[in-house]
C-alpha cells in the first residue's frame, strides 16, 4: 500500500428498529458509558451476522436486547454513515406490532418518546438521519404553479391524509412573490376547510429569490431544483423549516447533503410520460445512490402509490410525483 493511501474503513451492516407503542410513542435505548459514543440514545438493533437476512437479524437483536418479538416490520430507510474508523450501513425498519414487554435485558435504560420529542443532539450522528426520516411523510406531491392552480381542487381531493406538497415553479422566469402569496393563500383556505389533512406546503425557490419572511411564515419549507441547488452557498432557510432538493446523480446528492438539506428527490427511477424515451435508472441504481447519502431520499419518476413498499425496500423514505394523486 502506498504511504498516501488510506486504509479502507471497516463496513458494518446494522439492522435498526423504530419500535412503535400503541400510543404512537417510539422506544429508544441509552448506550452504556463503555461503548463507542456512550451515554447517547439510539434506536435498538444490532449487527447483521453472516448468512442472516436483515429481518432475521432485527428479530434476533430485539429479542436479545429487549425481550420482545417483532411481529410486523416495514422498511423505513437505509442510511450510510462514515465515522473516522468505520463505515456503517443502517437498515432501518418500522416495527409496528410486537409481542412481549420491552425491558433493558443488558441493563440499558429505555425511554418511550413521541416523535416530536426526539432531539437530534441526544443521538449519535448516524441516528440523526433516522429522526429526519421519522418526521417525514411517505408521500411527496407536486403541484405546478401556473394559471390552473386555482382550479386544482380535484388534485387536492386526491391527496393522502399526510404528505408534503411542493409548489413547483413551472416557469421560474415569470414567477413572482405576489403570485406566490396568491396561490398559497388559496391553498391555505382549502386546507382550513379540510382540517383532517396533514399537508405541509413546500415552495420552489430560484437562485435570485429574496425570501419573503411573511411568505415563509405560511410554509413548512423550500425546495431547490438541480440548477438552483448548484448556485447555493449555504442552507437557504433556518432549521425549523424544511429544505429539500431535486437530484439525479451522486454529485447532486452530495451537494444537497453538504448544504444541510433535510431530504432529496431522486429521479427518474422509471420512464415517465413527460420524458418518453428517457430510460430510468432502475431500482438497483436507485439503491446505490440512496445509500451514498445520509439524506432521506424520495423515489420519483414513473411511479404510482402502489410502488411505495418496493421503494422502501430499495432504501427510499417514500415516493414523489406530479401525477401520483391525479384522479
Amino acid at each position: 500500500m502506498k504511504t498516501t493511501d488510506q486504509p479502507a474503513r471497516k463496513r458494518v451492516h446494522v439492522a435498526v428498529g423504530v419500535i412503535y407503542g400503541t400510543d404512537g410513542r417510539i422506544l429508544i435505548a441509552q448506550r452504556s458509558a463503555e461503548q463507542h459514543l456512550g451515554g447517547l440514545w439510539e434506536f435498538p438493533g444490532g449487527k447483521v451476522e453472516t448468512g442472516e437476512t436483515v429481518n432475521d437479524a432485527l428479530v434476533r437483536e430485539l429479542h436479545e436486547e429487549l425481550g420482545i418479538t417483532a411481529l410486523s416490520q416495514s422498511a423505513l430507510c437505509s442510511i450510510q454513515h462514515d465515522y473516522h474508523d468505520k463505515s456503517v450501513l443502517l437498515d432501518v425498519w418500522n416495527v409496528n406490532t410486537f409481542a412481549g414487554t420491552a425491558q433493558g435485558k443488558e441493563g440499558q435504560p429505555l425511554r418511550w418518546l413521541f416523535p416530536h420529542e426526539l432531539r437530534h443532539q441526544d443521538f449519535p450522528e448516524a441516528n440523526r438521519a433516522i429522526i429526519r426520516a421519522i418526521m417525514l411523510p411517505d408521500f411527496f406531491a407536486i403541484l405546478n404553479i401556473d394559471s390552473s392552480i386555482d382550479k386544482s381542487s380535484d388534485y387536492l381531493q386526491g391527496l393522502p391524509d399526510a404528505c408534503l406538497l411542493r409548489l413547483r415553479n413551472a416557469a421560474p422566469a415569470t414567477a413572482n412573490l405576489s403570485q406566490h402569496h396568491h396561490y398559497i393563500s388559496s391553498l391555505k383556505d382549502w386546507f382550513l376547510a379540510n382540517t383532517s389533512l396533514q399537508t405541509r406546503l413546500i415552495l420552489d425557490i430560484s437562485s435570485s429569490d429574496e425570501l419573503d419572511p411573511l411568505l415563509l411564515e405560511r410554509l413548512s419549507g423550500v425546495h431547490a431544483n438541480r440548477h438552483v441547488l448548484k448556485t447555493l452557498q449555504s442552507r437557504p432557510v433556518a432549521d425549523h423549516l424544511l429544505f429539500g432538493a431535486s437530484c439525479h446523480n451522486a454529485e447532486e446528492l452530495a451537494l444537497a447533503q453538504a448544504l444541510g438539506a433535510d431530504y432529496a428527490l431522486l429521479s427518474p427511477v422509471s420512464e415517465t410520460s413527460s420524458h418518453v424515451g428517457q430510460t430510468g435508472m432502475g431500482w438497483d441504481r436507485f439503491r446505490q445512490l440512496s445509500q451514498s447519502t445520509s439524506l432521506p431520499v424520495y423515489a420519483m419518476g414513473g411511479l404510482n402509490k402502489a410502488d411505495l413498499p418496493t421503494a422502501r425496500q430499495y432504501g427510499a423514505r417514500g415516493i414523489a410525483g406530479i401525477s401520483l394523486f391525479k384522479k
